[in-house]
């Protein structure tokens, strides 16, 4: 196709919005409707009529509808999910209101619900996995041309390799003055000459997209750069060289000006007030199956080494203030969480006891910390909270750091559950923690909770605690 689907995507985009409620519909007659038996007259319309008009107003207030081409196709999932079962209580809504819920079938209502969930499922997420698949294979290419450093031309070809069902095809690239040249991937075409170059270039030749990347310098202000850019005729997209993979970019309006969010989170009472019951639900439920597990290792503590039962320390908590965690002790010794030079535990750590490597391996001296998210100063699933001078440490070294405690900290996280807990000996693997915690409350859900602690049940176990 060369790219040339494109051209059509809002037509396709018009075309599904029509589908989709024309196919739930028929699906709701086919399955409800097929006993013969009569359904309630008093809904005003049809109930086809009234999921029509409820599938063509929420769906597309779930950005179902948009280009997924860069973007991941589980937040599409979600918010399918989410539309769908907007749908479903607008339905229950009108059904109450007319006093007609009792004289549907619950069973041909649910399997309806269920197939109509998993066409939806088929049509927007399998249609785009096999246009991604197609990409992959060379089809529906879009030409780009790039113009920025050495360095981050090298990123960009990589980022294409490296995804290549977003069908992007490096055509040529063009870099700004007094650029030193740099060691390029195998298979990147060389730099084709400066601004003055790339002008010559798109006048001979034709391209999709552009991409740019550039710091002002007094030879060359931003200002003339965007002036270049904008006198071109295609889309034009600007990557900050500056960016990190933590950073969130949102666009809002202040005035006759833009402002980009890079950091924080959208903020909702009712979001935060259902993890919190989900948090005092299963925590509790926890704390009364395991208490006889809780007193046998408080009493295994007590016998086997000197000092108290339960250890306590500062950590940062949401927005910064400190709290003290809970925790069996596992050493012989009990520094503060603000100590100097802090030590983290390592493998064949002498400090830790013989019953609190046991404990540590399989998580059990965590299992205070149930306190913690009872009382309201943990969740069950966030960043996991990090010794004060860590926290001290490691917020000059990484940008964004102190960003993850936008959130309550965690018993488990994101970053847990993706292989980065236990010591964190290179920066590397700090900053690779910290990356997953922010994408956590990126894309926090109370799905994305419970799937982080079912992976944490079932690999309880880690070969990275000790």
């Amino acid at each position: 196709m060369g790219g040339a689907l494109h051209h059509y995507g809002k037509d396709i985009n018009r075309l599904q919005r029509l589908m989709d409620p024309l196919m739930v519909a028929g699906l709701f007659t086919l399955i409800v409707r097929s006993r013969g038996e009569s359904l309630p007259t008093d809904l005003l319309f049809p109930p086809e009529i009234w999921i029509l008009l409820l599938t063509s107003l929420l769906l597309p207030s779930g950005k179902l509808y948009q280009s997924y081409r860069q973007q991941s196709l589980w937040t599409l999932l979600r918010r399918l999910t989410i539309s769908w079962m907007m749908v479903l209580n607008g339905l229950l809504v009108v059904a109450f209101a007319a006093k007609q819920s009792a004289d549907f079938s619950r069973l041909d209502l649910g399997l309806w619900a269920l197939l109509s969930w998993l066409l939806l499922i088929s049509l927007h997420i399998g249609g785009r996995k096999l246009l991604r698949n197609q990409r992959s294979r060379g089809g529906n290419k879009r030409t780009v041309i790039f113009w920025g450093s050495p360095e981050t031309a090298a990123n960009f070809y990589r980022q294409l390799q490296d995804l290549p069902y977003l069908g992007l095809a490096l055509l040529a690239w063009f870099q700004p003055p007094r650029h030193r040249s740099a060691s390029l991937p195998q298979g990147m075409p060389s730099c084709s000459g400066g601004l003055d170059d790339l002008r010559r270039w798109l006048n001979r030749n034709d391209v999709d997209q552009i991409y740019f990347s550039y710091s002002t310098d007094e030879q060359l202000p931003m200002h003339e750069v965007i002036r270049f850019f904008g006198d071109t005729c295609k889309p034009v997209f600007y990557i900050p060289p500056w960016t990190q993979s933590s950073m969130r970019f949102n666009v809002e309006q202040l005035g006759n000006g833009f402002c980009i969010s890079l950091w924080g989170q959208d903020d909702s009472i009712i979001d935060r007030k259902l993890k919190r019951l989900l948090d005092l639900t299963l925590a509790g439920s926890a704390v009364i199956l395991l208490s006889p597990l809780l007193l046998v290792v408080g009493l295994l503590i007590s016998l086997t080494s000197p000092g108290p039962i339960l250890f306590y320390q500062d950590r940062y908590g949401l927005d910064g203030h400190r709290f003290k965690i809970y925790k069996f002790r596992t050493m012989r010794v009990t520094e503060s969480g603000d100590t100097p030079g802090l030590k983290q535990a390592q493998r064949d750590d002498p400090r830790i006891t013989p019953i609190g490597k046991l404990l540590r391996r399989w998580s059990i001296d965590e299992l205070p910390q149930l306190l913690n998210v009872l009382n309201g100063s943990m969740s069950l699933v966030g960043p996991r909270p990090h010794a004060v001078d860590h926290n001290e440490l490691y917020r000059r070294l990484i940008p964004g750091y102190m960003q993850r405690h936008l959130f309550k900290p965690g018993m488990t996280g994101l970053a847990q559950v993706e292989g980065w807990r236990g010591e964190t000996a290179e920066l590397e693997a700090m900053a690779r923690r910290v990356e997953a915690d922010l994408r956590y409350q990126r894309e926090w859900s109370l799905n994305l909770d419970i799937k982080i602690l079912l992976r944490t049940i079932l690999h309880l176990r880690s070969p990275n605690a000790y």
